[in-house]
């Protein structure tokens, strides 16, 4: 595969990722991870999820959060893949929380380990750039 369709491939699977989280259903977000998953968040803590329904709920709850924070939707942003071998690729971007109106909730850079499976692209580990190493502790 060139650069160039996976590039395109992979902007497109999260482009579909992030609607997922603009329809603010655990399940949908989750059905576009590969099982089991990994995860660091902002707060520097790691999660290992190992079924979907686990997936789902957590999802769910970070989603909940982002409502009541005014969440509408979102966009990424300088936008960097990585080809890993023939079946997956890294994946870099800065992530934009928005409002209704279009004002700034939060900016964070994360990167994500993705895998070509055959139901599509699949994350199978993300990661937020988190500042330093103490807040992962």
């Amino acid at each position: 595969m060139t650069d160039s369709l996976l590039t395109t491939e992979v902007r497109t699977f999260f482009e579909q990722y992030s609607d997922a989280f603009a329809s603010f259903d655990g399940k949908a977000i989750a059905a576009l991870y590969y099982m089991p998953t990994v995860t660091m968040r902002g707060d520097g803590s790691i999660h290992c999820l190992q079924s979907r329904e686990d997936l789902a709920s957590f999802f769910q709850g970070v989603v909940d959060t982002y409502r009541k924070d005014g969440y509408s939707g979102g966009s990424f942003k300088n936008f960097e893949v990585l080809a890993i071998g023939g079946l997956s690729a890294l994946a870099t971007m800065d992530w934009e929380m928005l409002r209704h109106d279009g004002s700034l909730i939060r900016r964070w850079r994360q990167s994500y380990n993705v895998v070509s499976t055959a139901g599509g692209w699949k994350i199978l580990v993300s990661t937020f750039h988190v500042a330093s190493v103490g807040a992962a502790a």
